[in-house]
């Protein structure tokens, strides 16, 4: 395991990261812990990896240096992207969608030749069947990408048999990053403690989200983040959820052909409206055949497609390859 030790070390001892990797248990560093479970140790020989920073004192001269980029442009952690003296040094740069790589180009001409795509991964969930007696909805991502204007949504629609089960807190990105904004999002979360047929869970390891994912119906995601991919939307359609979400982002990449996506609007009231709308429609018709013959397709191609078992072989054929290259 000495290959792995040394990059989860590198990782681990990176004070340039906004957040404290040991403590974070946040998409992008989820994905790392999960692409050292399931690759062998050898694959990652001669290989530097890089999880989103840009910052020069992690390359090294006698590696194969690999960016894996899962922010957006607008994260200070890319900014180096932009400087061709940075780019010059790396060998690799993976990103984890299509939509990410085009605005990287778009934004800091990154060159597209040392560019590919290994989309993001999950483990297999297992189907259980979904609970007939109410409505679950649920909400398991950062409270920025959305809650306000779910919650909003949410009691406007005000149905009976309808629950909305919230798990979003800032401490998933640790204690650090929970003490500068913890604070911020207190309101939203005790408005959630006090609303009829919220649950709020706040921070659940991601086991424990499996777990509530297999009893949930829908995944309501009223997204005004752009979402680079979404783990979150990956694993409720492996689960079996019917995700309604936006445009915005890598979300639409991400998500067809099952996902409900709505065309995001900048205007809060305009994106409220169309929303209702449309997360009202999938609670109407969540037990139709229509739906359910969709759902049944959709957890099936999402476990196989997204699973680390075809993940794995992509990253250990490029790992291969760019140690080939290299000699």
């Amino acid at each position: 395991m000495e290959e792995k030790s040394r990059i989860l070390k590198k990782a681990d001892s990176d004070v340039s990261r906004p957040v404290s990797f040991k403590d974070s248990f946040g998409g992008s560093e989820s994905q790392l812990r999960l692409l050292l479970k399931y690759l062998p140790d050898k694959s990652f020989k001669d290989i530097n990896l890089i999880l989103n920073s840009t910052n020069y004192d992690l390359l090294e001269k006698n590696k194969i240096n690999v960016l894996w980029m899962h922010h957006f442009v607008n994260q200070k952690e890319a900014k180096n992207l932009g400087s061709k003296d940075f780019t010059n040094k790396l060998d690799w740069i993976v990103y984890n969608s299509n939509w990410n790589l085009e605005q990287h180009i778009k934004y800091f001409h990154v060159p597209k030749n040392k560019s590919i795509v290994i989309r993001n991964a999950i483990e297999k969930i297992n189907f259980t069947e979904k609970p007939t007696d109410k409505i679950s909805l649920i909400y398991h991502t950062t409270p920025w990408r959305g809650l306000k204007i779910l919650l909003k949504v949410f009691k406007n629609l005000n149905l009976e048999n309808v629950e909305l089960n919230v798990c979003s807190s800032t401490i998933i990105y640790g204690k650090k990053f929970d003490s500068l904004l913890g604070k911020t999002y207190e309101g939203l979360f005790n408005e959630c403690k006090n609303t009829k047929n919220v649950n709020y869970f706040g921070f659940l390891k991601n086991e424990k989200i499996i777990e509530q994912l297999k009893k949930m119906h829908i995944f309501a995601h009223p997204s005004i983040w752009p979402e680079t991919s979404c783990i979150a939307a990956i694993e409720s359609m492996a689960a079996g959820c019917e995700v309604v979400t936006t445009s915005l982002g890598a979300l639409n990449e991400t998500c067809s052909p099952f996902g409900k996506i709505i065309n995001f609007e900048k205007r809060p009231e305009d994106l409220e409206i169309k929303y209702s709308e449309a997360l009202l429609d999938s609670i109407k018709n969540f037990w139709s055949d229509k739906t359910q013959k969709k759902l049944k397709l959709q957890r099936e191609t999402i476990n196989a497609t997204y699973s680390w078992n075809a993940r794995s072989a992509e990253w250990k054929k490029f790992f291969d390859e760019a140690r080939k290259l290299k000699t």
